[in-house]
């Protein structure tokens, strides 16, 4: 399924499916453990430094905006991208999954996940060194006969004094 399919698909659905809340939570539920393992095989590949492996499961035409708002579109594009920096300033970094925040399925065939992780202190190309910090991905997974596909993630550092305000607390 390619974007345009995709795009769609959501909107053959429609807003009414997209705000079912016990669907989504029904369905996210059959789906967390390959959700879980998916993203817990992408820490592995990250901590092995092994960009193609971290890969293995996107799509062809995967896009990828990543912490600092580069955007790289299409598979090659996006492992060359990983493989520059895992060998270099993510080199030993440690990166865990925290938490699976959400799992909403968007069709049959599609999933938007929240996911949480923890990443290590490093520095810069350009020598800053930055601290260890939570990064929150938003990503978009297809489901196929072969596995859930990566097909769009964008990754956020979550700066702690601005969450500190988040007019919209759930944790307490």
């Amino acid at each position: 399924m390619n974007r345009r399919e995709i795009l769609g698909a959501t909107a053959a659905i429609g807003p009414a499916t997209l705000l079912a809340p016990t669907l989504a939570v029904a369905n996210a539920q059959g789906n967390d453990g390959a959700v879980r393992a998916l993203l817990e095989e992408y820490c592995a590949a990250w901590a092995a430094s092994d960009a193609a492996r971290m890969f293995a499961p996107a799509t062809d035409d995967i896009h990828w905006v990543n912490v600092v708002g580069m955007h790289w579109q299409g598979k090659r594009d996006v492992e060359r991208a990983h493989d520059v920096y895992l060998t270099t300033i993510f080199k030993g970094v440690a990166m865990t999954l925290e938490e699976v925040e959400s799992i909403v399925p968007i069709g049959a065939e599609v999933l938007a996940v929240v996911a949480r992780f923890d990443v290590g202190g490093y520095t810069t190309p350009g020598g800053f060194t930055a601290p260890a910090s939570q990064d929150r991905m938003s990503l978009i997974l297809l489901k196929t006969p072969g596995g859930l596909k990566i097909a769009h993630v964008a990754n956020i550092e979550i700066v702690a004094a601005a969450a500190a305000h988040n007019p919209i607390d759930r944790s307490a």
